[in-house]
């Protein structure tokens, strides 16, 4: 068994649960959660040299939106994934932290390995989305 870089460590105690809360917003199950975020993190911690030398909360968000994605086409419907079903994947991404998990725009990008900037335009993007299919759709 190896030690974990201190880096990393602190990493997933800053990360961890929130990766946890989005995974299981998005897949609707807790233990499939569990298990996704637990294997991308263990990748990350595998590759944790290589990953300080660009950007390891982008790279590791990125890494878990792709196995959530992946895992979602063996999970159950989950009532909370409907945003990522039908706008953009980042778009759903901030919308997703921002009204289920209730992070201001600021935790999210940090979440993400983002500017805010990026997460303020990515929210704007997905209200604007709905805005279209709200007047598509007479409502």
């Amino acid at each position: 068994m190896s030690i974990a870089p201190v880096g990393y460590a602190a990493f997933v105690e800053l990360h961890h649960g929130h990766y946890e809360l989005y995974a299981r917003a998005r897949l609707g199950d807790a233990c499939v959660a569990k298990q996704v975020v637990g294997l991308v993190l263990r990748r990350a911690e595998a590759q944790w040299a290589r990953a300080l030398r660009g950007d390891p909360t982008a790279t590791t968000w990125q890494a878990l939106r792709e196995a959530v994605t992946l895992a979602r086409k063996n999970a159950p419907a989950s009532p909370f994934d409907g945003l990522h079903r039908s706008m953009p994947e980042r778009a759903a991404d901030a919308a997703l932290l921002r009204e289920l998990l209730g992070m201001e725009p600021a935790a999210a990008a940090a979440l993400m390995g983002v500017e805010e900037p990026a997460v303020q335009a990515q929210l704007k993007a997905a209200d604007r989305w709905r805005a279209g299919r709200e007047s598509a759709g007479g409502a």
